[in-house]
Order: structure tokens, then C-alpha cells, then sequence
């Protein structure tokens, strides 16, 4: 161990921060060999690393567009206007809650 008693305050104050710049430069100097460690063994057995983890999967169901869905609620005054009660409310949905009916009456 270091003896610290010997430093002034300016000195320690100075080596605290660059005590935490070290640190974090290691940190992340080891977090890389750390992956590059994974990624080799990974490689060795012929997998990628992203593989493994499930990265690769993950992004294309996240993107994924979502499917058609049925409407679930109809105009009463013209039942061709419908509404799947995604995305924002049709004005004939909103001019019927205004005028105090409920969005069950609105239900296919």
C-alpha cells in the first residue's frame, strides 16, 4: 500500500482524479479484452458472439410492422366508417363520447 499521510490536500485532491481517470480508462481497456475473449471462444466453437447472446434475432422482431386487425368499433350513422381503435380516435368516435355516449355502444 501507499503511505498517503505525507501528501497535502492539493496532492490528494490530485491524485483522486486522476485515481478515477485511471480507473475508467482500465475499465473500459478491460470490458474490450473481456469481449474479445468471448467473440475468440465464441469463434472457436462457430458460433459469433452475437449469436449466442441473441442479438441478431432480436432486431428484426422489434422492427416488425404489426399485422391488420379487425375493426372493433362502427359508425352507427354510416357503418362503413370503422375503426380498429389503434392509433389516434376517427372525429365520429370523438363527437359521440362528446356528446355522452360510451365507446361500447360503438362495438362491432
Amino acid at each position: 500500500m501507499v503511505d498517503l499521510s505525507g501528501l497535502s490536500l492539493p496532492q490528494l485532491y490530485e491524485l483522486e482524479k486522476n485515481l478515477g481517470r485511471e480507473i475508467a480508462r482500465r475499465k473500459i481497456e478491460d470490458k474490450q479484452k473481456a469481449i474479445a475473449d468471448l467473440q475468440k471462444l465464441a469463434a472457436d466453437r462457430g458460433f459469433s458472439l452475437s449469436e449466442l447472446l441473441g442479438a441478431e434475432g432480436s432486431s428484426k422482431r422489434a422492427s416488425a410492422k404489426r399485422g391488420p386487425v379487425a375493426a372493433q368499433f362502427k359508425n352507427p350513422a354510416n357503418p362503413e366508417q370503422t375503426w380498429t381503435g389503434r392509433g389516434r380516435k376517427p372525429q365520429w368516435v370523438a363527437d359521440h363520447l362528446a356528446g355522452g355516449g360510451s365507446i361500447d355502444a360503438l362495438r362491432v
